[in-house]
């Protein structure tokens, strides 16, 4: 085995699991590691187009989108052979102590390692699953299946491929939520490592009890948050459906500003610029999300590039079954006044300013409707004001048919971008 450890996700979008339900996984896996060699963590998402690493946790596509459990069969695969040996988890897993513990109890890794069914003795369950590599029954459950057949992929595994080994006899640290009919773990058992939820109610539905609670609300130290804090300003005039996934990929610890107002975005953003905290702003649209590496990749280039804002790539996401996603790199990494009037470059949800860039240039033209960030960017510039660039993406951007680029019209867009370069010649 080798010293980095990797850990596969799957989330199939459409179910009961969003990408809130990765991050926080994800935060909790790394947050509570021990070794300095951090995991490899990956996920499996049916909207990822190519392969994306977000820092914290790197996306794949999950080209194999099947309802329900089936839509792991992927992870039997021969394209995943280069990414074993493996440890699948599930989503519906609390992980209340370090994986590591759960690593080492793999004394073999050429077993084919399965949850024994908590209901059903015996039998395997594929919530939680040790993929060795060159595995011969990984492949035979390949080789067999065709298409989906009932409703539990659990139930043809079992007919392939036995397991080699229930983790339950490996370990004692792995509990039911639900160990009794009806009934739900109120406490979280001395030496527990992992929560198996496996169902109703899923984790964000369970908060009602308190370590379910602290569970979703925990969060893990950084110096760099601690430091140098973030305003998050969410403006905007209606929830078209995302608000809830906004506001969760903003980390706690970052100060998040909501501002609902009938005017234009520029309107309800100024509003509450003068209550913000952090050193440095940034706004985020109710439709899109932060990427979980976001904040931190950010500050870090600040610090390293000494910049007064920067700009960086971004996820986009389309909203139909026919399109999944997309990255958008821009072409130019520090552009001038002349290189954004022949072409704005910048994605908007990837901005990011330090304070005193709002105190020097003011605050957004709310004048404008279409072309205000295309205008404050290039404000900035004018003032001879540092972009930087990050590497890393910094935020998910959805395209979808409620798009203010999509109903207002072309005209009108055109009319307003020639209005601003006017402004800029």
């Amino acid at each position: 085995m080798t010293d980095r450890k990797t850990i596969v996700l799957v989330l199939r979008s459409g179910g009961d699991f969003s990408m809130q339900d990765v991050e926080l996984i994800s935060r909790h896996i790394n947050g509570k590691w021990q070794s300095p060699i951090r995991p490899r963590i990956l996920c499996l998402w049916d909207k990822a187009s190519q392969h994306y690493d977000l820092g914290n946790f790197e996306l794949l596509p999950l080209k194999t989108v099947f309802p329900g459990t089936w839509s792991r069969i992927q992870l039997y695969s021969p394209e995943m052979d280069q990414y074993r040996p493996f440890l699948y988890v599930d989503l519906d897993t609390a992980v209340v102590d370090s994986l590591e513990q759960v690593f080492a109890t793999i004394t073999d890794p050429s077993l084919f390692i399965t949850l024994e069914d908590f209901w059903q003795k015996g039998e395997l369950a594929t919530g939680l699953v040790w993929f060795p590599k060159d595995c011969d029954k990984i492949k035979k459950v390949w080789e067999a299946w065709k298409a989906p057949t009932g409703r539990r992929m659990d139930n043809f595994v079992r007919q392939i491929s036995p397991a080699d080994a229930y983790w339950q006899n490996l370990t004692k640290s792995i509990y039911d939520f639900k160990p009794r009919h009806r009934n739900l773990l109120k406490e979280i058992p001395a030496g527990a490592t992992l929560i198996c939820f496996h169902g109703k109610p899923r984790i964000f539905e369970a908060v009602n009890i308190e370590w379910v609670k602290e569970y979703t609300e925990a969060s893990f130290s950084s110096e760099i948050r601690d430091d140098l804090p973030v305003t998050v300003i969410i403006p905007y005039n209606k929830d078209r459906g995302w608000l809830n996934q906004a506001i969760s990929s903003v980390p706690k610890g970052v100060q998040l500003l909501l501002s609902k107002g009938d005017g234009n975005w520029p309107e309800n953003f100024n509003k509450v610029l003068d209550q913000a905290t952090g050193k440095y702003i940034r706004w985020l649209h109710e439709d899109d999300m932060l990427t979980p590496n976001c904040i931190e990749d950010s500050i870090r280039t600040f610090e390293e590039q000494d910049v007064d804002f920067i700009h960086g790539p971004a996820i986009e996401i389309f909203m139909n079954p026919f399109r999944s996603t997309q990255q958008y790199t821009p072409p130019i990494k520090h552009p001038t006044v002349d290189d954004l009037l022949r072409k704005n470059v910048f994605h908007s949800a990837t901005m990011m300013y330090k304070r005193e860039v709002f105190e020097t240039v003011g605050k957004m033209d709310e004048t404008l409707n279409t072309a205000e960030e295309f205008e404050f960017n290039l404000r900035c510039l004018k003032s001879g004001l540092k972009i930087g660039y990050c590497e890393t993406p910094l935020a998910f951007y959805r395209r979808h048919p409620q798009q203010k680029v999509r109903v207002v019209s072309k005209e009108a867009k055109d009319k307003e971008r020639e209005q601003v370069r006017t402004m800029y010649r």
